[in-house]
């Protein structure tokens, strides 16, 4: 098996699969797969039609090749057969398209396998996680089933021993693996580390395929240096190795894998501290975020944005000491206390402001104008009557003057 390729273009793969050479010992045909076309331009045609049912797909394309040992061969219909078993097993369903093309050279006979990811009905895709990794075991049970020379690769799947049996998989977990068609995190975690366990053999080189296969190891490892075992994490969610059998349990890993201490501690006790950071990471929240948080909440009001745009800046921030019995010299910003004096010091103008916006709404514009009106009119009236009392009450001294209204009206004009 070569490695699994993902591509944007049909057309490319299709010519490249059909092309003649020289040194194929016949020319390249399609034996096989479910489409009705047999020729480049049919089958390009009718891949580049499913792939327009989810054009937000950037690759389309699936390509794999599988190869017999040099010196065998297969007739047509055993390669067919082999690859629809392959092609099932790998998650891929009657209704995405492919085609078989097989080559024959001086190497080996071969067959490329094409395939569209895109399902003709409803635009399902094939995902394939983890692919080349499922695929290496695929090939190994098919090469058993179909009694074919076995390739290098892990050893053939067996029947566990009661002591190392897996752990079966919850009701709920059974449904979801129907329901999406795909292993769920637990049986993808124990089929990766059976795989990997037969082509690593030490802790470091163990490690670092666990990572590949996207996995993250979680060493349970005391102070002292005593490995205790793994747990293992996969798409967000950590496993026990109780939870997935005990054939990954640390006294059965031990079996596999070469343990130096002196040489693996150093790589596990960094892999738990890395762990122990992402947990404190994810919790830890800074204490001054949250008190200023909390102080904006609590004391900035809420305004509209025309009238936000108006305020002032404030004056620059200033850093005041604040003293603790265990420091008696820490010096901390108090941006907040700064902000709620601020707007203290500045309440008239918010309240001046909050009016201004309020006299910008046009209705209110109106109902101010009659107020302003009715006000002129109701302060001229109240000066008229202030005069005319100022009169009245001053007529009372002038009756009760000796004097004529001559000599008073003399007095005015008389200087003094």
């Amino acid at each position: 098996m070569q490695k699994i390729k993902r591509g944007k273009n049909f057309a490319g793969v299709v010519l490249y699969a059909l092309k003649p050479g020289v040194h194929h010992k016949t020319d390249p045909v399609v034996i096989g797969g479910n489409m009705l076309g047999a020729s480049a331009p049919e089958l390009i045609t009718e891949f580049n039609a499913s792939a327009s049912l989810r054009t937000d797909i950037l690759k389309p394309v699936w390509h794999n090749s599988l190869r017999l040992p040099q010196g065998e061969s297969l007739k047509a219909k055993q390669w067919v057969s082999f690859a629809d078993d392959y092609m099932s097993r790998m998650g891929f369903s009657d209704t995405h398209l492919r085609c078989y093309v097989i080559h024959d050279d001086e190497a080996g006979q071969h067959i490329h396998i094409i395939a569209t990811r895109v399902d003709l009905i409803g635009g399902k895709l094939y995902l394939g996680r983890n692919e080349n990794l499922i695929s290496t075991r695929v090939i190994q049970e098919l090469e058993s089933a179909h009694d074919l020379t076995r390739t290098k690769g892990p050893s053939p799947l067996h029947s566990p021993s009661p002591a190392r049996k897996r752990k079966k998989l919850s009701r709920g977990e059974q449904q979801k693996e129907r329901r999406e068609d795909q292993p769920s995190p637990k049986t993808f975690l124990q089929n990766t580390i059976d795989t990997l366990l037969c082509t690593h053999n030490d802790i470091p080189s163990f490690v670092e395929a666990l990572a590949e296969n996207g996995i993250t190891p979680l060493p349970n490892i005391a102070s002292s240096g005593r490995m205790n075992g793994f747990s293992f994490e996969y798409a967000g969610i950590a496993f026990k190795a109780s939870q997935l059998g005990k054939a990954y349990s640390w006294a059965t890993l031990q079996e596999k894998l070469l343990y130096e201490p002196e040489r693996d501690n150093p790589l596990l006790f960094a892999l738990k501290a890395s762990a122990i950071g992402r947990t404190e990471a994810i919790g830890r929240t800074e204490p001054s975020e949250l008190v200023t948080e909390a102080t904006n909440e609590d004391t900035t009001p809420s305004l509209p944005a025309s009238l936000e745009s108006e305020f002032i800046a404030p004056p620059p921030q200033q850093e005041y000491r604040v003293e603790t019995a265990e420091t008696c010299e820490a010096h901390t910003p108090a941006s907040s206390l700064q902000t709620v004096m601020e707007a203290a010091r500045n309440k008239d103008y918010l309240m001046t402001a909050v009016v201004n916006w309020l006299l910008s709404i046009p209705y209110l514009q109106a109902f101010a104008k009659l107020l302003k009106e009715t006000g002129k009119t109701f302060l001229h009236r109240k000066s008229s009557f202030s005069v005319i009392n100022a009169v009245r009450s001053a007529e009372p001294d002038v009756k009760t003057s000796n004097e004529t209204p001559e000599d008073f009206s003399k007095s005015l004009y008389t200087p003094q």
